[in-house]
Parts: structure tokens; C-alpha cells; sequence
């Protein structure tokens, strides 16, 4: 069925979960309630989710790491009736209120424009997305999917696991992220996808020895470097990329990453709406029964869409676009610079202006960055602020909230 970290789990151990299920009411009748489920057993979770699935009913995964209180006011928000936290024996009932609704999976917007949203999807339109992901995936037949981020959002639990459940292979859940023991499971599946964040593929790459190779890599939800897709790519058999957002799930795939910006073909359960490369648009996603704006720009160019920025976080100065990544991919040049994130300030008198943070073991003075930007950016894309770091702040799904930096710079 599914393996979580070293342990196998087969069809039979979910079965016992189900019989299990049977015994608490609380799940049993989960048809009439609105389940939030904050679980430290991954196993346990996924056994849960395919059950409430099969029964039709509603579940909202909050990350297992999420503090009790948090939880509720997670569970709360949502407007959910009942919260496992941590484990199947602690119930914590929420509100008497009961429901007649179709079932589907609740999860959070990413936050990272602004407060996190509350997204209900059907498992039809699941179901939809899973048909159009497997068909569309470039990867040979046994292909295993070892998934090395948090299965309560929909990467790692759509794209990651369900998808593999779907074409039929046993996907690798990995709970233990230290880099070694993820690099150990990949020379143990030969044939397999890796699902991962950004900053632990870059990581993965920086460890891997001379001539050791990853199959194939799945990127998503952030635009990386272009030095860390240099570095992946070095150390892969193959880099894809995946687009999406919360209330579509993955609607594009990109079969061979030659720029961080490209982020594919579109499945064909959507249509994509975007602008031209000198025109770029917001970009609209059209499923069967909605129209979704994404407030992303982007523009397709032989049919691949390509991201430029958030709207919210593109920088206009005096009339000119500043998209942050071109600047954070300079700064990331300069051999000195570990990370880097570039975002706006707003001013009443000199309108927005680009400014950065950026992490280094050596003290770099302004004026050398700036020096060194003025070799590969225009003027008004050079930031007039550069902030050395020991960390740049990060929510807790691992990305990094323009928003929220621009408010607490100084």
C-alpha cells in the first residue's frame, strides 16, 4: 500500500485501520461531522483520510508540528465541529452543530500575500485533478513516488501520494527530513520521483557524492534560484516542475526545467489564461465549474506557462517592473551570498522602491552588492536597501511572505 520512513504498510494494515475506524463513533459517523485532523502518526493520517474519502464525508489535515491551541484556532477558523489532535483518543469537540454538505478536503491558502484562506475542494474535483496528473506524468511505469514534504497540503498529499496510490505504486512517505537519511531512500528506490521543497532538493544536490544521481525530481511552490536548479539538474537523471494552487490543485507539469520560471504544459482537465512575454497577465485558471485568478503574472510561450512574480509582490518603480526573483537570482550570484529575498517598501513621496535581505558568513558592504548588481541589472531594479541576516524569516509552510517582511523592516 504505503511505505512511512522504513515501515511498510500493506492493504491489510489499512483494512484493520478501517475496522478500526468502525469503533469510534466520532469516525464512524463522520458523514455528519466536520473532522480536523492534527495526527503524529502518518500512517494513522492517510488510513483516516482514505476512509473519510471512501465515506464521503469532510476533513481539514493541519501539520503535525501545529501546537494544541493553534490547532483549535486552525479547527475553529475552518468551521469544523471536531479535532483529532495527535492522536485518535484525544477528541476535541469544537461546536454541537452538525452538517449536510458534500465532503471534500480543507486546506489553507498559502498565506503568503496575506492572511491564509480557508479553500473547500470536492473529491470530485480531486478525483478530476488525479486522472489529469497521472496521465500527463513523464515517468516510467513503477515509478515510486518518494514524497519528502508534509502530506497535509496537497503537494506532498495529492500530487505526492494519492497520485501514486492512482497509478499504482507504493509511494515512500518520508517523515525524517535529515538529508542523509532522504539520500539513503533514494539509492534504495533506483526508479522513483522525488517530492520535495526547494531548499531540501538544493540541499540534497550540495550532499550527493561524485557520480551518485537522483532519478527524477518534482519541484513546486516557490521560484528557485537559478544556481540551485543548476545544482539539481548536475545531480539528476531528470527536474520537473509543477504549478498550481489551492483551490485548483496542480494544473501544469513541465517535463524538462531549463529555466526556474517555466512552469509547464497544462494538464488537460484545465485551460490556462495568461499573457504574451511583453505583455504578461494575470493568470486565470478555468476548471469544469469555475474560473480561479490566481494573482499571479505570467504569459504562456509555446504553450508553457511562465511565472514572473506575484501581482502583489511585482515592483513598480516610477512606471518600471521590478520582478524579485530577476534580483534575488543577481545577488545569488555573488559567491559570498547564501540566500537572498528581495521585496518592496512603499513610500508616500519616492512610491515603491526594491529593497533586500540576504544571509552570508562575511560582512558585505552596501556598496559592493550594489556595485556588483549594476553589472547585470538596470538601474531601477538595483536595491537601494541590502540587509545582511543571520536568517530571513519564513511562515510555516516554508515560504517566505513578501508581505510580511516589507512590514517588519526597519
Amino acid at each position: 500500500m504505503f511505505y512511512v520512513n522504513d515501515q511498510h504498510y500493506t492493504i491489510k494494515d489499512v483494512q484493520e485501520q478501517f475496522r478500526l475506524f468502525d469503533q469510534i463513533p466520532y469516525i464512524r459517523d463522520c458523514k455528519n461531522h466536520r473532522l480536523a485532523v492534527c495526527l503524529t502518526d502518518a500512517f494513522q493520517w492517510l488510513s483516516l483520510l482514505l476512509y473519510i474519502r471512501e465515506k464521503g464525508a469532510s476533513v481539514f489535515p493541519i501539520h503535525p508540528s501545529t501546537p494544541k491551541d493553534g490547532a483549535i484556532r486552525l479547527a475553529e477558523k475552518a468551521g469544523r465541529d471536531l479535532l483529532f489532535f495527535q492522536t485518535l483518543d484525544s477528541v476535541i469537540e469544537l461546536s454541537s452543530v452538525r452538517y449536510e454538505a458534500t465532503g471534500g478536503l480543507i486546506q489553507m491558502s498559502s498565506g503568503t500575500t496575506g492572511s491564509p484562506k480557508i479553500i473547500e475542494r470536492t473529491w470530485h474535483s480531486i478525483e478530476e485533478e488525479l486522472n489529469s496528473y497521472v496521465a500527463s506524468l513523464p515517468v516510467e511505469q513503477g515509478t515510486s513516488s518518494i514524497v519528502a514534504c508534509p502530506i497535509t497540503h496537497s503537494y506532498g498529499l495529492i500530487s505526492g501520494v494519492l497520485a501514486c496510490l492512482k497509478r499504482g505504486v507504493e509511494p515512500i512517505v518520508i517523515t525524517n527530513l535529515n538529508p542523509k537519511y532522504v539520500i539513503k531512500k533514494l539509492h534504495q528506490q533506483k526508479k522513483h520521483i522525488l517530492y520535495a521543497a526547494p531548499p531540501l532538493l538544493h540541499t540534497l544536490s550540495r550532499l550527493m557524492k561524485n557520480g551518485e544521481l537522483m532519478d527524477c525530481v518534482m519541484t513546486s511552490g516557490t521560484v528557485m534560484p537559478s544556481n540551485w536548479l543548476n545544482s539539481i539538474k548536475a545531480v539528476s537523471r531528470k527536474v520537473f516542475q509543477q504549478y498550481g494552487c489551492s483551490e485548483a490543485g496542480c494544473v501544469a507539469i513541465h517535463s524538462e526545467v531549463k529555466h526556474p520560471a517555466e512552469m509547464g504544459t497544462p494538464l488537460p482537465h484545465v485551460k490556462l489564461e495568461a499573457g504574451e512575454e511583453d505583455n504578461p497577465r494575470e493568470v486565470v485558471i478555468h476548471t469544469f465549474d469555475k474560473s480561479i485568478y490566481t494573482r499571479d503574472l505570467g504569459y504562456l510561450k509555446e504553450g508553457i506557462l511562465v511565472f514572473l512574480s506575484r501581482i502583489d509582490d511585482t515592483i513598480n518603480v516610477a512606471g518600471l517592473n521590478v520582478y524579485p526573483h530577476e534580483v534575488e537570482n543577481v545577488l545569488l550570484e555573488e559567491p559570498r551570498i547564501s540566500e537572498a529575498v528581495v521585496y518592496k517598501i512603499k513610500n508616500k513621496l519616492s512610491g515603491e522602491r526594491v529593497c533586500a535581505q540576504y544571509v552570508s558568513n562575511e560582512r558585505i558592504e552596501e556598496s559592493e552588492l550594489r556595485d556588483w548588481c549594476s553589472r547585470f541589472l538596470a538601474p531601477h531594479q538595483i536595491p537601494l536597501e541590502c540587509k545582511q541576516v543571520e536568517e530571513i524569516g519564513k511562515l510555516q509552510n516554508g515560504k517566505i511572505s513578501r508581505n510580511q517582511l516589507a512590514e517588519l523592516h526597519i
